[in-house]
């Protein structure tokens, strides 16, 4: 990461492809997907063990994000190892009911890769984690010479409560640790620092908890567009748009907080949004289709009345 950075309000922009690349499917049920507005974080996660109704199967998507400076991988996918029985903790029934996860072993990261002319080991600057989820982290060990770069809360958060928060860190790679996040560029937005992944600031990670502790979201601006890595922020655009929060989520005020401080990017600048689990993410890549933020979050003050990371912590 590099802190030799220009604000970022005048212009930090590259030359910047993005490559959706698909490992596998996930399926939840529709109340993790979307929580009851008047649901708490608890009643939330009993609404998910008692719903009956399924989501998907959604994508998992890891993201290729090239920039002049390197190539950025943002999240691993998922493994071919969760076909096994015991892969996931079976004393969680989260995992063992709630979650339905299908992966080839040639679906995974590594072998994509390999069919995109990228080779792991020397054309990959760094991996880039937006959270710790086993449905993130499945596919790190196809990465023991590239440097992976996380959040140092979330990292924290998944060794202390591990399977009981999605995070499983017995099946990362024994070698595993990465590097922190370094929040000393400016703001983006709304968001009040930053972590930039490049000398042009072109890249930015911004934090936006909510769905997990330390969960942040890469923000590549191209030429043309501003494109939004967003991880686990939102299943789907739409759902970011009517503000409607995750069955998942620790805190619904922190999300919306997030969530929020994204759609005003979007307002501010074209901006494509590109979730790990939307259906619809590879079609808007495909046709350049922005998001069209309607709620009304001004750039020029801090979301609800005070900076984005001080409404999440």
């Amino acid at each position: 990461m590099s802190n030799r950075t220009t604000d970022w309000q005048e212009g930090n922009r590259a030359e910047i492809k993005v490559t959706a690349i698909q490992t596998g499917t996930a399926n939840c049920h529709t109340k993790q997907e979307i929580g009851p507005a008047e649901w708490g974080p608890t009643r939330r996660k009993i609404g998910i063990m008692m719903d009956k109704e399924w989501a998907g199967p959604l994508p998992i998507y890891a993201y290729l994000v090239e920039h002049p400076e390197g190539n950025f991988l943002v999240d691993t996918g998922d493994s071919a190892h969760n076909s096994e029985k015991d892969w996931l903790p079976k004393l969680n029934p989260f995992f063992q009911k709630e979650v339905q996860i299908r992966v080839a072993p040639e679906e995974e990261v590594g072998p994509q890769l390999t069919g995109l002319g990228v080779d792991a080991a020397k054309d990959l600057k760094a991996v880039v984690m937006t959270h710790m989820h086993h449905d993130h982290t499945g596919g790190l060990n196809h990465f023991p010479h590239t440097e992976i770069l996380a959040d140092p809360a979330g990292l924290k958060a998944a060794r202390r409560k591990r399977g009981l928060i999605g995070a499983v860190p017995r099946t990362w790679p024994r070698w595993f640790d990465p590097k922190p996040f370094v929040y000393d560029a400016g703001p983006v937005g709304p968001f009040q620092r930053s972590a930039s992944l490049t000398s042009d600031g072109a890249i930015r990670i911004v934090e936006t908890p909510g769905h997990m502790e330390g969960h942040v979201c890469v923000i590549a601006r191209g030429i043309d567009h501003t494109y939004i890595l967003a991880g686990d922020l939102t299943y789907r655009e739409r759902n970011l748009m009517d503000d409607a929060v995750d069955g998942v989520t620790y805190s619904v005020e922190t999300s919306l907080a997030s969530q929020r401080g994204i759609k005003a990017i979007g307002e501010a600048e074209p901006s494509i949004l590109l979730p790990a689990h939307d259906p619809d993410a590879v079609a808007r890549l495909e046709a350049g289709r922005t998001m069209n933020a309607s709620a009304e979050v001004s750039l020029e003050a801090p979301v609800n009345g005070m900076p984005v990371a001080a409404v999440a912590k």
